[in-house]
């Protein structure tokens, strides 16, 4: 333990990922497993905000597509 950082938090992180692709997906692809891990990685990161999770992803969305707008542009 080195402060706020324990080995109990990449267990936990491991865990709901196993959890989520057993019970979610069944099968994982190799092709598709880092999309899988940043999902999740999502998750974890703003598991204290479940009532703004939906409003966080679909701004880090609108964020991302006006980049890219502006780089065509």
């Amino acid at each position: 333990m080195r402060g706020d950082i324990h080995t109990q938090n990449i267990e936990s992180f491991w865990s709901g990922l196993k959890r989520g692709v057993y019970g979610v997906y069944r099968k994982v692809s190799r092709k598709y497993l880092q999309a899988y891990v940043d999902e999740y990685a999502f998750r974890y990161n703003h598991r204290n905000e479940a009532g703004m999770m939906f409003d966080n992803l679909f701004g880090q969305i609108a964020t991302v597509k006006s980049l890219r707008a502006e780089k065509l542009v």
